[in-house]
């Protein structure tokens, strides 16, 4: 798994500049919360933040748009093992920063020009690209779809440290600052100062919590 950031940032976060004895302060254990923490933002935001060329699998439930984790670049997409072509018949939607990965995958045009008319009449190229034919891909299912019938095969994530928003580096850090820090609370949830003040610790940071509320999509990863 690719390292986002550091061991040493995040004790530089955390005030730990120098590697204690203690082994909860070491790169090796450091090292693994940042992966925890890369893991654990990609599961709950249903993103694809490393780099990784896979197949994906998904449901379409028979709708004209669906959220996708974080696509860079497609080699290849098929609709009920129908090849679909881009620009024509599947159009890709980048996330709303434009940070260069799309996370929404478009099979038709929505609405139409009359009320309850076929959808394809919203598009002017209708005829021209034979959007009415029953064997036009986004025309399969009605409002319904087998199992796992989109595949998207591709490279997902940023692609090197450079792409990588400042954003997503933030979350890595902080949450790997948290879990370095957690095991102080394991048992009560809490840590006491000498001072006598009471941190809580069942809760993620707030800076994580933004994260996760503003990056997330919808989870519609079927399988791998």
């Amino acid at each position: 798994m690719t390292m986002f950031v550091t061991a040493a940032s995040v004790r530089e976060y955390l005030g730990l500049n120098s590697v204690s004895s203690d082994s909860k302060y070491s790169d090796t254990t450091i090292g693994s919360n940042i992966r925890s923490a890369t893991n654990a933002l990609e599961r709950h935001t249903g993103r694809r933040f490393e780099s990784v060329t896979a197949t994906l699998k998904f449901t379409t439930n028979g709708a004209a748009f669906l959220t996708i984790p974080g696509l860079r670049t497609a080699t290849a997409v098929t609709l009920q093992g129908v090849a679909l072509t881009a620009d024509t018949t599947y159009w890709l939607v980048p996330d709303a920063l434009q940070t260069g990965v799309y996370t929404g995958i478009q099979f038709r045009a929505f609405g139409t020009q009359r009320q309850g008319g076929p959808w394809w009449l919203s598009n002017p190229e209708w005829f021209d690209r034979n959007l009415d034919s029953p064997w036009y891909p986004g025309n399969y299912g009605g409002v319904s779809s087998l199992p796992n019938d989109l595949s998207i095969a591709g490279a997902w994530g940023y692609v090197d440290d450079a792409t990588m928003p400042e954003a997503v580096r933030h979350a890595v850090k902080v949450l790997a600052g948290y879990y370095t820090k957690r095991p102080d609370a394991i048992l009560s949830g809490g840590i006491t100062t000498p001072d006598g003040n009471t941190f809580d610790l069942t809760r993620y940071p707030v800076e994580v919590q933004d994260f996760i509320r503003e990056w997330s999509v919808s989870p519609m990863v079927v399988n791998v």
